[in-house]
């Protein structure tokens, strides 16, 4: 056997010894918002990771408790808005979010596993840090770990989030896919895609036509955490709807690629109610109405109307009150197109509902203006069948 001399196992030894020291006293520097960071225990490496013991000080310096318990081999390292639990040994671990509401923790394979060396617990240090939503980062020419705290960047006050909401004629070909998989179940599912996030709400099954969805707040409670408040809107007793099964959804993007979760809240029973807005701006006088003729669906004539019967058309639609609500866009029982001496047409159309019609205008230059009308006055007309 080849045997090394003792000189030459010493001065490895006496090597290796100098380095490490003068590593910890001149290579990594640890920096918490700008402050260095005495630990008070060493530190170690593991596969190139930075391995800090649970009692150097540091954790509490992020606000965070640890709990160990060592008959499980269990860890809880908790902070002001999340709580990381690690086992001895093993590289799974899991991250739970105070902000998120499925009460279902991320789980994360680490790339080394916490361990006991001396009769003291090390964790790595960057994993860690960030589970606590701490900023990590390396700067290489100090040799030092930067850390942001969690406090300097956390959503304290839930803010609005801007979105635009989409139609599934707006929607790529996959999207409407995803869409199209999603939309028959209550609940929520989102997606990324090219640095925007889609957020899909859906009502699940309704028994006829007429429902829809409201969106009434979005908001970020938290980084990468969404929370919305959305409700089922019931047609009004009124409306004449298809009967039909139907799937009411809402899909909704927002510019912002880092969303982790997304929970919220749908509710039921709300009932469309028209919001009674301005007198139209536009008026009619029956001296300059050439004439007013009712058409069914099928384009023949129901009635022409006698200019003695003018006023009540013309008052009707002059005292009309616009709706801003939502409406369905469909046709059903009569139309009415009222002529004017300037060429001016205006056509009414109903969709069912017995207070609310649409109107079109169309001026003599072919410009149209259309309006949602709380007029019950023509909109019985219009459902009125012989």
């Amino acid at each position: 056997m080849r045997k090394t001399p003792l000189f030459l196992t010493l001065t490895l030894i006496l090597s290796l010894l100098i380095c490490q020291n003068a590593f910890a006293e001149n290579g990594l520097k640890i920096m918490l918002d700008g402050q260095k960071v005495e630990l008070s225990t060493p530190y170690t490496f593991k596969s190139d990771r930075t391995m800090i013991t649970i009692d150097s000080g540091l954790f509490e310096k992020l606000k965070a408790e640890v709990r160990y318990e060592e008959a499980d081999s269990k860890l809880w390292i908790e902070g002001e808005y999340s709580t990381v639990e690690l086992t001895l040994n093993e590289a799974v671990a899991y991250v739970h979010r105070k902000f998120d509401f499925t009460g279902i923790p991320l789980t994360v394979e680490m790339d080394v596993e916490p361990f006991t060396q001396d009769n003291k617990v090390y964790v790595p240090l960057r994993f860690v840090a960030e589970g606590l939503d701490a900023l990590v980062d390396w700067d290489g020419i100090n040799k030092a770990v930067l850390i942001k705290s969690a406090i300097q960047d956390i959503i304290t006050v839930e803010t609005p989030v801007e979105y635009t909401e989409l139609g599934l004629q707006d929607a790529s070909e996959d999207l409407a896919k995803w869409v199209n998989v999603n939309r028959m179940n209550r609940g929520t599912w989102f997606k990324t895609v090219d640095d925007k996030t889609y957020i899909l709400i859906c009502a699940g099954e309704k028994p006829t036509g007429g429902y829809s969805m409201q969106l009434d707040s979005l908001t970020m409670v938290a980084p990468g955490s969404i929370y919305y408040s959305a409700q089922v809107i019931s047609p009004a007793p009124d409306m004449m709807v298809t009967q039909v099964l139907t799937y009411p959804f809402m899909l909704i993007v927002i510019e912002n690629e880092d969303i982790l979760l997304v929970d919220g809240t749908i509710s039921d029973g709300a009932q469309f109610t028209p919001k009674t807005g301005e007198n139209i701006e536009v008026t009619i006088s029956p001296e300059d109405i050439l004439d007013i003729t009712l058409f069914d669906l099928m384009g023949e004539k129901v009635k022409v109307y006698k200019q003695d019967e003018f006023a009540n058309i013309a008052e009707a639609f002059n005292n009309a009150k616009v709706d801003d609500s939502f409406y369905i866009m469909m046709i059903t029982g009569n139309r009415m197109v009222v002529t004017m001496k300037d060429s001016t047409t205006i056509q009414m159309t109903s969709y069912g509902s017995k207070t609310n019609i649409v109107a079109v205008m169309l001026d003599p230059n072919g410009e149209a203006t259309n309006w949602h009308l709380i007029c019950p006055y023509i909109a019985k007309i219009l459902l009125e069948t012989e």
